[in-house]
């Protein structure tokens, strides 16, 4: 064999070395780069959650903190109370105190009491009264311990001859509780503090 002939395979084994190495260099970025692709994908799909409901449609929802879902479940139970605590009439006044007693601690006695004084059961029968509540804003601090927060609301009673509004204002306390049928949002209300303002009456025409 000549000379010339081992020169010539050896360089056709340095190319045939160097092409190896740059196509596993090349599937080697290859790989990683569709490891980082698919690392994206199943990220998404962690963040993002299809729901179906029974007509078959898909609704695309985004996840929620726990402590921003647990801001929101306080805002609704302390709506709730609200509008079972001040809004009533003769027909269900019992009903609603008693679904609303499940949602505050100690406090709620303190608070029937109060009703029980000025005899509001019976001051709803022969007045022909009825409460409504309108909420305008609400916040929950997250950062106290127990947790706390304000709402405002006006409260109106309506009869025959008119209507009389004020607006309330409350700040109040939360503590969680085990979850139950009377209590969804496993909390319950501790402190309650009332302050009335503007006080109107609206009389109706004869």
């Amino acid at each position: 064999m000549k000379l010339t002939d081992f020169k010539m395979a050896e360089k056709a084994f340095k190319v045939t070395v160097i092409s190896c190495i740059g196509c596993s260099l090349i599937f080697g970025m290859c790989f990683i780069i569709s490891m980082v692709y698919m690392y994206q994908k199943a990220e998404n799909a962690y963040r993002h959650a299809l729901v179906i409901d029974t007509s078959g449609k898909t609704y695309d929802t985004t996840p929620v903190l726990a402590s921003d879902m647990r801001r929101f479940e306080y805002e609704d139970h302390v709506k709730r109370f609200v509008q079972l605590w001040y809004s009533f009439d003769e027909n269900n006044y019992e009903k609603h105190l008693n679904e609303a007693l499940n949602l505050i601690g100690n406090k709620g006695k303190e608070l029937l009491n109060e009703y029980k004084d000025v005899n509001m059961l019976n001051s709803l029968i022969q007045k022909n009264i009825r409460y409504e509540v309108n909420i305008q804003d609400i916040s929950i601090d997250m950062g106290t311990l127990p947790v706390s927060g304000e709402i405002i609301f006006t409260q109106t009673g309506l009869r025959s001859r008119g209507e009389l509004s004020r607006e309330i204002h409350a700040r109040f306390t939360l503590y969680d509780v085990s979850r139950s049928r009377g209590n969804s949002h496993g909390a319950k209300i501790e402190q309650w503090e009332v302050n009335y303002y503007n006080p109107s009456k609206k009389e109706n025409d004869l």
